[in-house]
């Protein structure tokens, strides 16, 4: 076993035992630890490292100060695809008009755009499992950030064409896109 794969072990809760016919938005235990998503009748939960979460602390921000009245940056907000999948983004780009302070779960309609950042823990599910899920359910735009040899995030910008993602553009040093709206940020090394 690796120390990654040590660490790994060490930091994952350990979950409730999963239902015979699998968890549903209806039946989910309370109190489940932070970042914990429903994939397919399944809880999924993966501890986020440093790099990870400043990335996404700072994505926000800059991207919320771009951001029309018509639309919010949300931070790991679940959307429901199914009662047995409520996957949640990292950030997501949603309706304004959706927005409600005791709402813990959007609908794919009010979400515009979908960004993952990639974990080592969750690498596979963000290239793989959750854009053909969000594709399923048709949001239009979906970012998968990875991060840069100088630490800086790198943003793989998807547009939904026919029922599948395309990557239309790799941002590197400035994020720069019309897509839900005019954003122009710099990519760089988010700060401690």
């Amino acid at each position: 076993m690796t120390q990654d794969e040590e660490e790994w072990d060490m930091l994952t809760p350990v979950l409730p035992a999963t239902p015979p016919d699998g968890w549903t938005l209806d039946n989910l235990p309370p109190d489940l630890p932070k970042h914990t998503e429903l994939i397919r009748g399944t809880l999924v939960v993966g501890p986020q490292k440093a790099w990870h979460m400043a990335a996404v602390d700072a994505l926000k921000i800059l991207i919320n100060e771009q951001c029309p009245s018509m639309y919010a940056v949300q931070r790991e907000m679940a959307i429901r695809k199914s009662l047995r999948s409520a996957p949640e983004p990292d950030l997501s780009v949603v309706r304004a008009s959706a927005v409600d302070w005791d709402k813990s779960i959007y609908l794919p309609n009010e979400v515009m755009l979908v960004a993952e950042v990639i974990s080592p823990e969750s690498e596979e599910q963000d290239r793989e499992d959750k854009p053909v899920m969000y594709a399923m359910m048709g949001i239009p735009t979906y970012w998968l950030i990875e991060r840069g040899k100088d630490n800086a995030p790198i943003v793989y910008e998807h547009y939904l064409y026919a029922g599948v993602y395309k990557l239309m553009k790799t941002h590197v040093g400035r994020l720069v896109t019309d897509v839900p709206f005019p954003i122009d940020i710099p990519l760089t090394a988010p700060t401690r």
